[in-house]
């Protein structure tokens, strides 16, 4: 039911459950699944999609993994697993590099000097398994998952398009993001991201969301209605 390359994920709609998604896990794994039991996750049914950073600790090592291999949860890549497989991209980096990394706390790596070869390569390989942009719809895109954002003035289509043959710009754009995001992304309804400081606490911009930060879990449903009608319902809940 899905079609995906290296870079690009393709899901259908979710027509029998719920989709939610989650920001910035750094390491919160624990959270994240009481934050699962607390809004009743069916993994039979639903799906939760993160776009932001995964790993911070050691403690979070073996937890990553077995996250990212639930069938039921999908992730984006962000800068920060980039950089880890980078270092893995002409084999396991030695005890010297690893411990001058763990000196520089390089994105919350510091973990990697207490981990074993044997875990650091298994999470590697794991991340190298994640495309750099999620899209769901039935033949045509719906909703687009990506961490950072897209290059100025290119549509869902372009943008996927120039990921699956390795654009550098739309790599960059999608990792690190580039440009102000202040335009309509056309070809889809819905873009998320990850949210980030430059944006200034303001979280929607145009069609793209950012989401906010840490292990909690909102429901995508919720973020395609204007912010208004949101907290109205907000309001009705309690």
């Amino acid at each position: 039911m899905s079609a995906s390359s290296p870079a690009v994920l393709c899901l259908p709609r979710n027509r029998v459950g719920r989709d939610f998604i989650v920001g910035d896990v750094c390491g919160a794994f624990d959270q994240v699944l009481l934050a699962m039991h607390d809004v009743q996750f069916d993994p039979s049914r639903d799906r939760l999609i993160s776009v932001g950073h995964l790993v911070a600790g050691r403690e979070s090592l073996a937890s990553c993994i077995r996250f990212l291999r639930t069938p039921s949860v999908f992730a984006v890549i962000s800068n920060g697993e980039q950089d880890l497989m980078d270092l893995f991209a002409d084999g396991p980096p030695d005890d010297e590099a690893v411990a001058a990394l763990a000196e520089l706390d390089y994105h919350g790596m510091d973990w990697l000097a207490g981990a074993g070869q044997q875990q650091r390569q298994q999470l590697v390989a794991t991340m190298r398994l994640l495309p750099l942009a999620i899209s769901i719809g039935d033949g045509a895109a719906h909703l687009g998952f990506v961490h950072a954002g897209l290059p100025p003035a290119t549509s869902w289509n372009e943008f996927l398009v120039g990921l699956r043959r390795g654009d550098e710009w739309c790599t960059l754009a999608a990792l690190r993001g580039a440009g102000s995001g202040d335009d309509q992304v056309e070809g889809v309804e819905r873009v998320f991201v990850c949210y980030t400081p430059e944006w200034d606490l303001v979280h929607r911009r145009a069609n793209t969301v950012a989401v906010l930060p840490g292990p909690v879990l909102q429901l995508v449903e919720d973020m395609m209605v204007p912010p208004k009608l949101l907290e109205s319902r907000e309001a009705a809940r309690t």
